[in-house]
């Protein structure tokens, strides 16, 4: 079944009414970001672009479009248009997915939390997002939750580190304050950072209706895809763009945290590798302890192996891991018996997929795993 490419009006309110379900995008691209927008690519003659609905309601509207792509009875993707750009004999769509809705948005009231979940704070931001006038998309956030807790009792806080060092800094509660939070896609996404988690939006047919989901996935989304494989020959037909960075080894870390000269928070980790020594510092005012910065040392030592490394690779269509059965988060096995230096097993976590629709192949942005903390 080839590609198909729907038009729906956003009504504001939590529904959503169908304009077209054959709108002609040429050259689409669906992006999908692990944690990030992602988005709709693509354009079409000026003729087509000018075509009303049957009352008169023009088909392309920012920030009123909502483009869906459908495959085989499935949502691959879904956008909302944000710009329109007429170049020469084309029209070309801006859009931005549904978790890129905040950017921009400012926080209109005065709240604050103490032990509260990260998770709950992401629930009630959108619930303030689409609870203003015309602003509901109809998206359901998750309930999946963390361990994590933010914001405390306001109160100065001082103590001695393991190594009889003084630490002092103020605590208080998390806020959210319309006199200084303008943007809240940075709030989410400095909150994703911080927890962590992450997170994707799931667009499914609902019976005749489109559902939209904020998925939120504690520590990360995703899982080891033992069922899939990417395989130079097979799916993979570009020569595997392999480096070796010498940036990337490291056989020492120090990190660095609260305080400031010799009162700061200091650990490490180090191992004999049979390389050159080389060490590097890593800065974190979070760390208020020497066991969480010797963690930090840690888990970045993990990935500063200096092996093989691999950013980049383009699949097509296979049974082996077809378009579609694959998204951002997931980890999957890139095989290239014979490299130049080596043969490649690698196992690579998707941090974004840049499907071209007419082209039945996609462009992957990974990294590899033990270089995740």
């Amino acid at each position: 079944m080839s590609w198909r490419y729907l038009a729906y009006k956003l009504n504001g309110d939590g529904t959503e009414t169908l304009l077209s379900n054959d709108v002609p995008l040429q050259g689409a691209v669906l992006r999908e970001d692990l944690s990030g927008p992602g988005g709709i690519d693509g354009s079409i003659s000026p003729e087509v672009a000018r075509f009303k609905t049957t009352g008169g309601d023009p088909v392309f509207l920012p920030w009123s479009t909502a483009i869906y792509a459908e495959k085989d009875g499935n949502l691959r993707a879904g956008a909302i248009l944000a710009d329109l750009l007429e170049d020469g004999p084309t029209l070309s769509l801006d859009t931005v997915g549904f978790s890129g809705y905040p950017k921009d948005q400012p926080y209109t009231g005065d709240k604050s939390w103490i032990q509260e979940d990260p998770l709950n704070i992401v629930r009630h931001i959108w619930s303030h997002l689409q609870g203003k006038k015309g602003g509901n998309l109809g998206l359901t956030v998750a309930g999946t939750t963390s361990s994590v807790r933010i914001g405390a009792k306001e109160e100065d806080v001082s103590f001695t580190t393991g190594n009889g060092e003084e630490v002092s800094f103020s605590a208080g509660p998390y806020t959210l304050q319309w006199w200084k939070d303008h943007d809240l896609s940075k709030v989410l996404d400095d909150l994703a950072l911080e927890t962590p988690f992450d997170y994707l939006v799931d667009h499914d047919w609902n019976g005749d209706a489109i559902r939209h989901t904020l998925r939120l996935g504690y520590p990360e989304i995703g899982s080891r895809r033992h069922d899939l494989r990417f395989m130079l020959g097979e799916n993979v037909f570009d020569e595997l763009p392999i480096r070796y960075e010498g940036d990337a080894y490291a056989s020492e870390v120090i990190a660095l945290g609260a305080g400031e000269g010799r009162k700061m928070v200091r650990g490490g980790d180090a191992r004999v590798t049979g390389r050159l020594h080389r060490a590097t510092v890593v800065v974190d005012k979070t760390l208020r302890n020497k066991k969480s910065a010797d963690s930090v040392a840690r888990l970045e030592l993990a990935g500063r192996i200096g092996d093989e490394d691999l950013d980049t690779l383009i699949v097509r269509e296979h049974p082996h891991a077809a378009l579609g059965t694959f998204r951002p988060g997931d980890e999957i096995l890139v095989q290239s018996p014979g490299g130049l230096t080596k043969d490649v097993y690698l196992w690579v976590r998707i941090l974004s997929v840049a499907t071209e629709a007419e082209k039945n192949q996609a462009t992957l942005t990974v990294a590899r795993t033990d270089r995740m903390g």
